[in-house]
């Protein structure tokens, strides 16, 4: 599987346990929004696909590059207000969840990776949580799958996960292949 099918593959996943999503359309560049009531469903799509090997190489910048894993990101945060700027709307404050599968690409380490952020509306119990958990299989093709797993598991053990995914509904998702950096 390429770096880009990742994407498809979440869209497909969602898409087969009914999910709305917006675009409508297949395509593995495109920014994926869904609504909040299937906030678990998305993050049990990026868990499934987390742990598929998408190293094929892909076409990037012009040139066929080579795909390694880089490992895995979590971070759990109350995020202030964001004023609008040029005709666009601001984003009040709240909580987030960003989930990244992260690749290397080509020989210069550049990052793009699996991206899915989670909002919910701010709340006074989720203003002190924070978590940053990363998952490094230094390259290893063999510890892959198992630093795959113990990254999804301390993820759902941290109260940054727990406290908004069980007690709080989720405003909305997102998921893109996106440049990191």
């Amino acid at each position: 599987m390429q770096l880009h099918d990742t994407v498809l593959r979440m869209r497909e996943l969602l898409i087969e346990r009914g999910v709305d999503l917006r675009p409508e359309r297949a395509d593995g560049s495109a920014h994926y929004k869904g609504p909040g009531e299937n906030a678990m469903q998305a993050w049990e799509a990026f868990r499934a696909v987390a742990v598929e090997p998408a190293f094929d190489p892909i076409r990037e910048w012009g040139d066929v590059q080579a795909v390694r894993n880089a490992g895995f990101l979590f971070e759990g945060l109350f995020s202030q207000a964001w004023p609008g700027r040029h005709g666009q709307p601001g984003v009040p404050e709240h909580y987030a969840l960003n989930f990244v599968r992260q690749f290397g690409v080509g020989e210069y380490g550049d990052m793009m990776g699996l991206f899915l952020g989670t909002s919910f509306a701010a709340a006074d119990e989720l203003r002190a949580l924070r978590a940053t958990i990363q998952g490094d299989d230094k390259g290893d093709p063999e510890l892959f799958v198992p630093v795959a797993r113990d990254w999804i598991a301390e993820v759902e053990a941290s109260p940054a996960f727990v406290i908004p995914m069980m007690r709080h509904r989720a405003l909305g998702f997102s998921f893109v292949v996106d440049n990191i950096g």
